[in-house]
């Protein structure tokens, strides 16, 4: 009888492990989403599988897929998963995300977009447009509800241009160390070219307040047409920088 036992018991463990490795992706739609969140076209498992399309609103990215790391459930009872996503207008991103519950962790990702489609939230004027490729760059990053705890990364404007009435502006340097502050972020850079040299800091409370200050400098390939547009900075020191300090 025990022996008998024994085997019912293999038999039903078996099962279970089964029933939960192949447990299948659409399962995703059980979950208690927000009701402007939508998922379409869910295919595979929850430990691997893809989403065709994501929305949120009237924003959509897709397909989205996802390798969970299971171990990380029994060795650091943390919820991982490596992340692939695309876009639209060339919107991309690659990276590992966890939670443990109270917090969110990020590592080696990458966002990757035109710079464009990043700055579309900016109410630029008709008459300017950007150019180029924006990359956030996450090293580590370690958020919590309180705000940021850790982050290593960077961000960089690759083959940036920028086009006013007044002209146009290329090869602009724009490379920028990541970091918290407080419980907020930190974005640190400069650069230097023959159109433009730049130093800024950039601070954003976990709140959404912001705080920016620098220096912008022309070079000697700066289009002397677009230097009247940088008298609304203010006169240039004795160095030829025009400084800049901004809150919002």
């Amino acid at each position: 009888m025990g022996k008998k036992v024994l085997i019912g018991v293999g038999c039903l463990l078996v099962f279970i492990v089964s029933a939960i490795v192949h447990a299948p992706a659409t399962l995703l739609r059980l979950a208690p989403l927000p009701a402007e969140l939508q998922l379409s076209g869910i295919h595979g498992t929850v430990w691997q599988g893809q989403i065709r399309q994501v929305r949120w609103q009237d924003q959509a990215v897709g397909p989205v897929q996802w390798d969970l790391h299971w171990h990380r459930l029994l060795t650091r009872a943390t919820l991982e998963t490596a992340i692939k996503v695309k876009g639209p207008q060339g919107l991309s991103g690659k990276g590992v995300v966890g939670f443990n519950g109270t917090e969110l962790t990020l590592s080696q990702t990458l966002l990757s977009a035109p710079a464009h489609l990043l700055t579309r939230s900016v109410a630029l004027p008709p008459s300017v447009s950007i150019d180029g490729r924006l990359d956030v760059i996450v090293r580590e990053a370690v958020l919590a509800e309180s705000g940021c705890q850790q982050l290593a990364g960077r961000i960089q404007w690759q083959q940036a241009g920028l086009t006013l009435p007044s002209g146009r502006l290329n090869d602009i340097p724009l490379r920028a160390s990541l970091a918290c502050d407080g419980q907020g972020v930190a974005a640190r850079g400069q650069g230097d070219s023959p159109s433009l040299s730049n130093k800024f800091s950039l601070s954003i409370t976990p709140s959404g307040r912001y705080s920016v200050s620098g220096w912008l400098k022309p070079g000697p390939a700066y289009p002397e047409p677009m230097k009247a547009p940088l008298s609304w900075l203010g006169a240039p020191d004795n160095q030829g920088r025009y400084r800049f300090s901004f809150r919002g």
